[in-house]
């Protein structure tokens, strides 16, 4: 055994004498650690959880981009065309007269089919309209479909809770309905409803499956219907669609090729970070406020051990100088008090994973009913270890950094002076 792996064992056996002697302050700094990574650990996993859980579900209905017109002004008014040399400015100009869908919309699909960076791509037309049963009224939106394609996109097929969807393609006038919208119209599978269109047409449809997304606002107004049912509804030829929607292999690629397929096609585009820019910038917001308050807990903790092993050093002023007057070195001292707050930092963390995991147990088997924006049935909490590594590995930081001063003090004690009071 080494001269060094020699003294650092004495070193450790005078610093866990130490430990005993002041027992109650070493268990209140432990304390402190072990609160510290709880809340830590319990605050990341509870806060990143629910991100996981939104995200999920708003990204299984979103595409990674989606290509649509929207309605524009017209390049040139009357004015300008009467007035070419003048500078004409018109106020509330009117949009365009134009149809929404997009020109050579298939087209551009099999194009799009093609591509070796997409997924999976699809084809729908959507349309506003009022859902009527008896006196009720329900103004919602009509999506028309390739069944196969929307299955492919957002595994349409797992969130139907009542019903099938495989009359879609086949049955005239179906359609398969959110479960908030069939609750506001106490519908359910089998029924028959009329729709009104927005040119004033009526028509009367079955309903042969009930979905539920997640999301509020798409279970509590949309319907899916066949591509060709919409189409015949609204009067429109088999070529027009709407919008186009894609998933990628690689999602990031999906600002870049908006703007790739905006400039070859001449239709409106967006990516999922812009559609869901909202969500991302408040998980982005809730994440600094949980790490900030996590951070700052442990670096209370911290100076509580700073606290405790200072007085412990002025207490055992007599004892440090004895040792450095008998040969223990500047090190040696030092190590004293760095194995004392290693120590502590260690059992507190683990301690602090501990408790940690076991609240964010309990919490995640909380029962908890929620239909504001995203349905849940309970409490979502994230598990993933990286967080467990890094709250050992802060909370172990922090009390090393807490114990390095004062240790370093103890190791600049001058054992004359104290021995001559």
């Amino acid at each position: 055994m080494s001269k060094r792996s020699t003294a650092i064992r004495l070193a450790a056996s005078i610093a866990f004498t130490h430990m005993r002697a002041k027992l109650k302050q070493t268990v209140i700094a432990t304390a402190g650690v072990a609160f510290g990574i709880t809340v830590f650990i319990f605050m990341v996993s509870f806060m990143e959880g629910v991100n996981e859980f939104t995200e999920n579900i708003v990204f299984e209905q979103s595409p990674h981009l989606r290509l649509y017109n929207e309605a524009q002004l017209q390049e040139r008014t009357i004015l300008d065309r009467e007035n070419p040399d003048v500078w004409n400015v018109v106020h509330h100009q009117r949009p365009k007269d134009s149809r929404p869908n997009l020109k050579d919309g298939l087209q551009a699909m099999e194009a799009l089919r093609k591509d070796p960076r997409v997924l999976a791509l699809s084809g729908s037309l959507s349309t506003q309209l009022f859902y009527r049963l008896g006196s009720s009224t329900v103004n919602g939106q009509l999506v028309g479909i390739n069944f196969q394609d929307e299955d492919a996109l957002f595994d349409l097929g797992a969130k139907i809770v009542e019903g099938g969807y495989e009359k879609l393609a086949t049955q005239p006038n179906s359609l398969l309905m959110g479960v908030g919208l069939a609750r506001k119209l106490n519908v359910s599978t089998g029924d028959k409803l009329s729709i009104t269109t927005e040119k004033g047409d009526n028509f009367q449809v079955t309903i042969i499956g009930v979905f539920k997304t997640g999301l509020i606002d798409v279970d509590n107004q949309r319907s899916y219907a066949g591509l060709k049912t919409i189409q015949r509804f609204l009067g429109v030829p088999a070529s027009y669609i709407t919008d186009i929607k894609i998933k990628l292999y690689d999602k990031e690629l999906a600002p870049a090729m908006v703007a790739e397929l905006q400039g070859r096609y001449r239709y409106n585009g967006s990516d999922w970070k812009a559609d869901n820019s909202t969500l991302l910038e408040g998980n982005v917001l809730r994440n600094m406020m949980t790490y900030g308050v996590s951070i700052t807990i442990l670096l209370v903790a911290g100076f509580g051990i700073f606290n405790i092993l200072t007085m412990m050093i002025y207490e055992k002023m007599k004892d440090i100088a004895i040792l450095k007057a008998t040969g223990f070195s500047d090190t040696d001292v030092r190590w004293i008090f760095l194995i004392q707050a290693i120590v502590i930092g260690a059992i507190g963390a683990v301690l602090g994973l501990v408790f940690g995991f076991l609240l964010a147990y309990a919490t995640s088997k909380a029962p908890y009913e929620s239909d504001v924006m995203v349905a849940m049935d309970h409490l979502p909490v994230s598990f993933a270890l990286i967080y467990y590594a890094a709250g050992f590995t802060f909370g172990i930081v922090t009390t090393v950094l807490a114990g390095y001063i004062p240790s370093r003090h103890a190791a600049n004690v001058d054992p004359i002076t104290i021995l001559r009071g």
